[in-house]
């Protein structure tokens, strides 16, 4: 039977889901990050998905989302979003370290996953944390500044005040160090499942197929599964989850 039991981990509202058999036990600690303008308990079909494949999974409350949304913020608006993404970044080991203490994970052990801003979350996080074993983004990007600039002729900027692309490049220009686009190296060794819709309108396919493309054939590429679907929008089937679950399970 897998359980389901909501935390509190320095002040993060989280959800751990795990098999009740294992939920003592050291086993492989999956994190999987919501979307914007959603919550935790968006989480709990990829979770269920991956605690079904042996983790322990943990779904956060992103920055001033879900029981968090009240969370106070007084930066720049058209920053907001990247504000969100860099605290899950800045809390995601402690979290672990939370787990690995309580002897309930090891530090070698660790995925990461998201859907839309949490593949983003994902993307960074493996440039700035050489122990993530494993991770999947679902519908992201691996490029912050090239999305950011994507998005001042979307839908993400409607209600905004207008912003042009000058000051975007100095709002986005500490991501340099953070973009996987430019750090794919950060891949070695790490098993990493991707899915994308090809007519997603929320975030772009063609920044992760060319970002995939661009460096096939690397050796630190050799663990990347590259999964699309035709047609597809911003929305996750739930065989996709089945199927990133299935994959993270399986190099462990």
């Amino acid at each position: 039977m897998i359980v389901i039991e909501r935390k509190i981990i320095h002040n993060i509202p989280i959800l751990e889901i795990v098999e009740e058999a294992k939920k003592n036990e050291a086993i492989p600690l999956a994190f999987f990050y919501h979307g914007i303008t959603n919550q935790k308990e968006r989480g709990l079909e990829p979770g269920y998905a991956l605690a079904s494949n042996g983790m322990r999974v943990v779904i956060p409350d992103a920055y001033r989302h879900g029981e968090r949304k009240d969370e106070a913020y007084a930066g720049e608006p058209a920053a907001e979003f990247w504000s969100v993404v860099l605290q899950s970044i800045k809390e995601l080991p402690d979290i672990v370290a939370v787990y690995v203490e309580a002897g309930l994970a090891k530090k070698d052990k660790i995925s990461v996953t998201g859907l839309s801003m949490g593949g983003i979350t994902t993307c960074i996080a493996l440039t700035q944390y050489p122990w993530i074993h494993s991770a999947a983004c679902l519908m992201g990007s691996p490029d912050p500044i090239g999305l950011s600039h994507w998005a001042l002729k979307s839908r993400w900027v409607e209600g905004l005040p207008p912003i042009d692309d000058e000051k975007v490049n100095a709002l986005m220009a500490p991501f340099e160090s953070l973009s996987l686009k430019e750090h794919p190296e950060a891949l070695v060794d790490t098993p990493f499942y991707i899915w994308h819709g090809t007519a997603d309108e929320s975030v772009p396919y063609q920044q992760m197929a060319q970002f995939v493309s661009s460096i096939s054939g690397e050796a630190f590429a050799d663990n990347i599964c590259f999964r699309s679907t035709d047609g597809a929008g911003h929305k996750v089937p739930y065989a996709i989850f089945e199927e990133m679950a299935a994959f993270l399970g399986n190099v462990y």
